[in-house]
């Protein structure tokens, strides 16, 4: 039985389209899976920018050969799922689809920020700036907010101490907001463990912090934290003012009437962080310490040492008495001239 003609042209057609859509399937494939012979380079992609225009934005930058060979991929094999903005590292001889991937995924240049011991929340607020986190501007007032310590340290007035320092990786994008809670969660996570340690305390999460942050003021060096901690919690225990230096200028820069220099005319500053006119521990930390000082803070050295100067060797010369200490002032100012 011959076929009619009208048969015949419908099957030439329909082999036909299958040819075609085999050509435009190889076509495709070899747009997409080819890799592009670009260099390595960093990809912005705007928060809300659609996917035509960041399929455009690929082009120009040559990594997309063909905005529609994109969409067709966005549309079929992505079913639907959106481009990420933020930061993308873009390794060198990407293919296309890869890049398409890595997009689709949220594949984000990675943020990293180093907190180091000792820095104060206005410290922490410059290196967020600097990492270029969202919001960074209104960090103050998210540190003012002791929320997020309500069931750890309900007496605290702000997260000011509690700021774990570590070195911290987000993903780009991070806000401020998200950051506090990460490096709070650090903390809970770090003062859990000392705890478990055996460590005992006799005074508040916020007292142990507290006097954590004045160690860590006082002394860089490992051997000294415990002999400070001690210090201060004889010193405590007898009534003394703690005469602490780093708490005068935490008291100045809170004021804005710090210069850098810290002279014996700020002594008498009328501040409740200034610890040589206002007894007991300050009102809270003057800074967020590390884990060393933690440790130290809960576990004080037992002696009899009430003083300490700073020596030429980056250390401290410990007393016991006003007399032994004053011998020490005075060799600290002759070694000096």
């Amino acid at each position: 039985m011959t076929a009619s003609p009208a048969f015949r042209r419908t099957v030439g057609l329909l082999l036909a389209v299958v040819f075609l859509l085999g050509l435009t399937v190889l076509w495709w494939r070899h747009v997409l899976w080819t890799p592009t012979l670009g260099p390595e380079m960093t990809l912005d992609i705007q928060k809300g920018a659609a996917s035509m225009t960041i399929l455009h934005q690929l082009a120009r930058a040559g990594l997309m050969p063909s905005v529609p060979a994109g969409r067709l991929y966005l549309e079929v094999p992505a079913r639907g799922r959106e481009m990420q903005w933020g930061t993308y590292v873009i390794p060198a001889r990407s293919r296309p689809v890869d890049i398409l991937e890595m997009l689709l995924q949220g594949r984000v240049k990675p943020l990293s920020m180093t907190v180091v011991e000792g820095m104060s929340s206005l410290d922490i607020k410059r290196v967020l700036e600097a990492a270029g986190v969202t919001g960074a501007e209104n960090w103050p007032s998210l540190v003012a907010d002791s929320g997020l310590l309500a069931d750890l340290s309900p007496d605290a007035s702000s997260l000011e101490g509690f700021l774990f320092p570590d070195t911290y990786t987000f993903s780009t994008g991070i806000d401020a907001p998200t950051v506090a809670r990460v490096m709070v969660d650090r903390f809970r996570t770090v003062w859990a463990e000392e705890l478990s340690a055996g460590h005992q305390r006799s005074m508040t999460t916020l007292d142990v912090v507290t006097l954590a942050s004045l160690v860590e003021a006082e002394t860089a060096v490992s051997e000294e934290r415990r002999l400070v901690a001690g210090v201060f919690v004889n010193r405590l225990r007898r009534g003394m003012l703690l005469q602490c230096d780093p708490t005068v200028v935490f008291a100045l820069r809170r004021r804005g009437e710090w210069t850098g220099r810290l002279l014996r005319v700020h002594w008498n500053v009328d501040d409740p962080y200034n610890t040589y006119r206002f007894p007991g521990l300050p009102p809270g930390p003057i800074n967020n310490p590390g884990r060393a000082a933690l440790r130290a803070a809960l576990n004080p050295g037992k002696h009899n040492l009430l003083y300490f100067v700073a020596d030429d060797s980056g250390g401290h010369t410990f007393s016991s008495t006003l007399k032994q200490h004053n011998r020490a002032v005075a060799q600290r100012k002759r070694s000096r001239h």
